[in-house]
């Protein structure tokens, strides 16, 4: 009886320290849209994220696939000093785009490579989804996944790309449908 104590405490014991899993205090969700004839790039960020990832963190696919986000529009974030630009994503851009629905994300296939590898990721926008790879890589316990979309995809997109023109003289009248999106966090192994 004792020994079978020990060998499953042992399994469980080992199972553990290849568990992986990422810091809850570093995930973001970062976005880059761009702007002007030179297509200037705009970075941003959607705060307060709601993830769910899988329980099984024997490696780290398992933990990736199936794993979802809720954001809601309203908590992008352009930077400092940026009001203007993210009151005007916030109140006039995502409102033309979506309504007051949120955005989802599930990560539906996950490819795994020696520290790189492929996430599928399934982007929901007003009842429309649209399949985006991400690549990822993991250097220095730091992984980051990026993709690009565009946002054509979606029905109301022209409308809300030309709102957002309208009301942002600083886009020279265009505002660009690809939109970089970046994936980051610690691991914890």
């Amino acid at each position: 009886m004792k020994k079978s104590f020990f060998a499953v405490a042992l399994l469980l014991l080992v199972s553990g320290l290849n568990a992986v899993s990422f810091d809850q205090n570093t995930l973001k969700v970062n976005f880059q849209a761009y702007k002007t004839e030179q297509m200037v790039g705009v970075p941003g960020e959607f705060k307060n994220v709601k993830y769910k990832f899988s329980k099984n963190t024997g490696d780290l696919a398992s933990y990736l696939k199936g794993a979802k986000a809720i954001i809601k529009p309203s908590d992008a974030f352009m930077g400092e000093d940026n009001d203007i630009i993210t009151e005007n994503v916030v109140k006039v851009f995502f409102p033309a785009l979506l309504g007051n629905s949120d955005i989802k994300v599930s990560f539906e296939e996950v490819i795994m490579g020696e520290n790189k590898g492929v996430i599928s990721a399934k982007i929901t926008m007003d009842r429309k989804s649209v399949m985006v790879p991400l690549t990822y890589t993991i250097e220095n316990n730091k992984f980051e996944a990026k993709g690009q979309f565009d946002l054509h995809t979606f029905k109301n997109a022209s409308q809300a790309l030309k709102a957002l023109s309208d009301v942002a003289p600083g886009h020279g009248g265009i505002s660009w449908p690809l939109v970089d999106i970046t994936f980051s966090a610690n691991i914890i192994q």
